[in-house]
């Protein structure tokens, strides 16, 4: 057995920081190894799931009798720290204080951890339970979900999931879509010492700019209880080449953010009636069809659902205080399970703040504290006194 003490879980903690698993490339091969291995000394049945060559799924299951299904779901992929600045290297963790730092400490390799620690617990005191366990520890989360979207397509289905991103271990029941466009503007190009001669893109596209922060004025107007309202921000603007010359093209990327009960069709829509009025207000304004960046769909469940109530009762005793529900404000693979009709949360340590950026960290108790929430998850949910639904 690998986690008999908090020591133990948090050196696993640093042995799988140590395994690179940068996306882009995408190759998390061997953390994927690592899981595998950890699921058969526990007795678990390991199976993998190709998503492209080379790049699997691993799905650990412990079962222990007919009844319902609740999955674990988390990632192997990291975001690429090569050009960024650290402190400390990022694959090697690194304690300083109550914190450990390390590329994945937070996102997500410390709840895939904490959920492994779990299930070796549950694996060497199964009594009381019924029905069965899976870790779905999948691919390819930070290049759109690919390993997720995988996994529902060959039709995995479940009872209810927790997805371990971080929320200080706070019980996220919502989260927010990713509907992020490129916009590209044509002008024509002339001398700037005579600009009526021409037509400026880079200006189309600061009135564009405009336009989307009264656009997230408008959105504020109607706020999701747990998310805030949903929001549109350009995020790059690029134009010009010459000092001297009007310019003829300029591009931007807009990110627009999803509450649920929004639909990318709707968005496409207010996009469309938003560039149509910049239109009317600027004569010659051309653009391309916009180009889709990123396409994700807000998702939630239910506040009174079972795994909801189950989650913010286990949380609450682990951290004795009283337990919130909150929103998760980024996007994350809880779309592509409740797409699959799969109740789910997101429940992990650490916190958004410090997830993708350069000297990550996430505190040693946290992971600590994750893996006895988890472990009580499954007990309360899978617990053989509970009756059948």
């Amino acid at each position: 057995m690998r986690c008999t003490s908090d020591a133990e879980i948090l050196a696993q903690l640093a042995d799988c920081i140590a395994l690179e698993s940068p996306t882009p490339p995408g190759d998390a091969t061997d953390v994927a190894r690592w899981v595998e291995e950890w699921g058969r000394e526990i007795g678990a049945d390991v199976a993998k799931q190709e998503v492209w060559p080379g790049a699997d799924n691993v799905i650990v299951t412990l079962r222990f009798s007919d009844g319902p299904r609740l999955v674990f779901n988390r990632h192997m992929d990291v975001v690429d720290p090569s050009t960024q600045v650290w402190k400390t290297p990022p694959y090697t963790a690194t304690s300083v204080g109550d914190r450990i730092y390390g590329r994945g400490a937070v996102d997500a390799k410390g709840s895939l951890v904490a959920m492994l620690a779990a299930f070796e617990r549950v694996a060497a005191d199964p009594a009381g339970l019924r029905g069965e366990i899976v870790l779905t520890a999948v691919v390819a989360e930070e290049a759109g979900g690919l390993g997720s979207l995988r996994l529902v397509a060959d039709g995995f289905t479940a009872d209810a999931a927790v997805v371990g991103e971080p929320t200080d271990l706070e019980v996220a029941y919502a989260h927010k879509g990713t509907y992020m466009r490129e916009l590209t503007f044509h002008g024509t190009a002339a001398h700037s010492a005579s600009p009526w001669l021409g037509h400026n893109a880079v200006a189309d596209a600061a009135a564009f700019v405009a336009a989307s922060e009264r656009e997230t004025i408008r959105l504020a107007e109607q706020p999701h209880p747990a998310l805030g309202p949903a929001t549109m921000t350009v995020t790059k603007l690029s134009g010009g080449e010459l000092q001297n010359t009007v310019p003829d093209e300029a591009v931007l990327l807009v990110d627009r953010r999803m509450i649920p009960g929004e639909t990318h069709a709707g968005c496409d829509e207010e996009l469309r009636a938003l560039l149509a009025e910049l239109a009317d207000e600027r004569p010659g304004l051309r653009i391309e069809e916009p180009r889709v960046v990123v396409s994700t769909v807000p998702s939630q469940t239910e506040p009174g659902n079972l795994i909801v109530q189950s989650a913010l009762r286990a949380t609450a005793a682990v951290r004795d205080t009283d337990a919130t529900q909150v929103g998760f404000n980024a996007g994350c693979d809880m779309s592509k399970l409740v797409g699959a009709g799969i109740p789910t949360v997101i429940c992990g340590p650490g916190s958004l703040a410090q997830a993708h950026g350069p000297n990550e960290y996430v505190l040693a108790q946290q992971v600590v504290d994750a893996a006895s929430i988890y472990e009580l998850i499954i007990r309360d949910m899978l617990s053989t006194e509970r009756p059948v639904r």
